[in-house]
């Protein structure tokens, strides 16, 4: 069974955070308890495991995250699973067939999702890309994290937005400028929606901002930036209640001597791996299949498995696998996937 972690932040790449997409009020809380348990996931060489087939969320859960009734919530989870299996969101990468421009991309949030009806329970399974995009990163990258439960109050689905946008800058509390129409691209507001600027701040910005101030753990106000006499864009500022302050100072502290310990615990589980023989084609074969499917190595090598063909990822894999040297990089994907070393090399 995979080692979880007793937590409620949600981890996403900045990629993700300033994705454009439309979700519900149901359908935004949903992904938040989904991507929170996703982030709970780590898989270490001494676990072997990867992350399970389907994520489920309950309706008790959802009632008493979100503050609302057991028949609210099984409401909720209904609908979130009627509509969510249609949801897509649209984020740009730099193009690796072009390198001098970035490529569009739109991805659906699941691959699967269901609703027992008798339970009140959602079960649902996470597309590649955004596994690749969310969760507890093992390679280098900006991302964004966030507890669940400070951003549960929001009723808004603009302020869950925008609560975001200010957590992907937590470190500095200063959003750099963000232009008029990016802003409406990110929250999918139709051209023929708020078209006067006076709208836009009075049914969208402004509520946003007096729900995130009065209900979560920071602070938020906003300049606006002109061009002559019109409004272009905006920048913001904020920073954390001096309680939530201590308390995310404390739980920052705390994170900190975990990961110290748990990348001790990796390096030194590493010492102890042995490594590798070579693999037969029928070996070979086998496990490009199963590795290309473990979730683990679609994040790590999302640059090598996002958009790409089910060919393109074997092949790369394949060519890995077959080379002595390049195979120990996959050393800890092949324990995952089920590989057992030979008798002689496991009583060496």
């Amino acid at each position: 069974m995979a080692k979880k972690k007793n937590s409620d932040m949600v981890i996403k790449s900045n990629t993700l955070v300033s994705a454009s997409y439309h979700l519900s009020l149901s359908e935004i809380r949903l992904l938040d308890i989904a991507l929170a348990e996703l982030s709970e996931y780590e898989s270490e060489e001494k676990h072997l495991t990867t992350l399970p087939d389907f994520i489920e969320i309950r309706a008790d859960e959802y009632a008493k995250l979100y503050n609302v009734t057991l028949q609210q919530a099984y409401t909720a989870l209904r609908e979130a699973s009627e509509q969510l299996f249609t949801r897509y969101f649209r984020y740009e990468v730099q193009s690796e067939s072009y390198p001098s421009f970035t490529e569009e991309r739109k991805a659906r949030w699941v691959g699967e999702i269901g609703y027992v009806k008798d339970e009140g329970v959602v079960t649902l399974s996470f597309t590649k890309a955004l596994v690749a995009l969310a969760g507890r990163f093992k390679i280098g990258g900006k991302f964004t994290r966030y507890h669940v439960e400070q951003k549960a109050p929001l009723t808004s689905i603009y302020a869950h937005r925008l609560y975001e946008m200010m957590m992907s800058w937590r470190k500095t509390g200063d959003v750099p400028y963000i232009g008029y129409s990016e802003l409406r691209q990110r929250f999918e507001i139709e051209s023929t929606e708020y078209k006067r600027m006076s709208n836009f701040k009075s049914r969208v910005l402004d509520p946003s901002l007096k729900q995130i101030n009065d209900l979560t753990d920071i602070k938020v106000s906003y300049t606006q930036e002109k061009k002559g006499r019109k409004i272009i864009g905006f920048t913001f500022k904020f920073k954390f209640k001096e309680t939530a302050k201590k308390k995310e100072e404390k739980r920052m502290g705390e994170q900190t001597d975990q990961r110290v310990r748990e990348q001790t615990d990796q390096q030194q589980e590493r010492k102890k791996l042995r490594k590798i023989p070579s693999l037969s084609d029928e070996q070979i074969n086998m496990f490009c299949f199963k590795i290309m499917k473990n979730y683990d190595f679609i994040r790590d090598y999302s640059n090598q498995t996002v958009g790409k063909s089910t060919d393109e990822v074997y092949s790369f894999i394949e060519a890995i696998l077959r080379d002595d040297d390049k195979r120990q990089d996959l050393t800890r994907y092949l324990l995952l996937v089920g590989y057992e070393y030979p008798e002689r090399l496991k009583k060496s």
